[in-house]
């Protein structure tokens, strides 16, 4: 497909010069005949040369805009923290699986729609991972165990700076990244997909890998 777009948008650009080499042929030809007189009757079809040009130019413009914007990634910033919970309950009712890369889930002591819909999630057999450096609180973790959650403490003792939550992590080409940074009132959430963060995206999933297997292990 990469392939396709590529060539069509090399078709557009000899298309476009073509079309504007003419136009430019045209207009010196206007420019050194004035003195006959002749010219513009000449060429009856110069304005809709010119017009093509315009139009080229709008065109290739468009397509290579919306070309790049596909690889943009989503961006969100949160004002307050009960905006940053609102989008994580969206976030993890959006997947057929979740894994969630944190330090302390205080968020779900903080939202009870949050851990309502996780709960409820893992007991509809949707696959639900939490990964963190110290074992979570048993008023937390308990309840959610029994719904089918699973946790994974990997017993660090430095806590690693990733934070983030994977949703669709199973589905090769149909998975989302949310990676967080700041405090409110600027709290940036950046939303990758397979276009926009591929690379970024295997990188979680080499992390959640390695996370699970240390906790094993431990």
């Amino acid at each position: 497909m990469q392939s396709v777009i590529k060539h069509t948008i090399y078709v557009f650009l000899v298309i476009f010069a073509l079309t504007a080499l003419a136009s430019l042929g045209a207009l010196i030809y206007l420019w050194y005949s004035r003195g006959t007189g002749s010219g513009v009757v000449d060429l009856p079809y110069l304005k809709w040369l010119l017009g093509a040009v315009i139009a080229e130019v709008v065109a290739v413009v468009v397509l290579i805009a919306k070309k790049g914007l596909k690889y943009l990634p989503e961006v969100e910033v949160n004002k307050t923290e009960v905006e940053t919970l609102e989008f994580m309950k969206r976030f993890i009712d959006s997947g057929s699986s979740v894994a969630i890369v944190s330090n302390r889930v205080a968020w779900l002591r903080k939202s009870d729609p949050i851990k309502d819909a996780i709960t409820q999630m893992a007991r509809n057999g949707t696959s639900l991972e939490i990964i963190t450096p110290n074992e979570v609180s048993p008023d937390i973790r308990e309840p959610l165990s029994e719904a089918g959650v699973l946790f994974y403490t990997t017993g660090e003792e430095i806590p690693p700076e990733a934070r983030f939550t994977l949703v669709d992590g199973h589905r090769s080409g149909a998975e989302k990244l949310a990676i967080a940074r700041g405090g409110h009132p600027d709290h940036e959430i950046t939303i990758f997909d397979n276009s926009s963060g591929p690379q970024i995206i295997a990188m979680a999933k080499d992390i959640i890998w390695k996370s699970k297997a240390l906790s094993n292990a431990a």
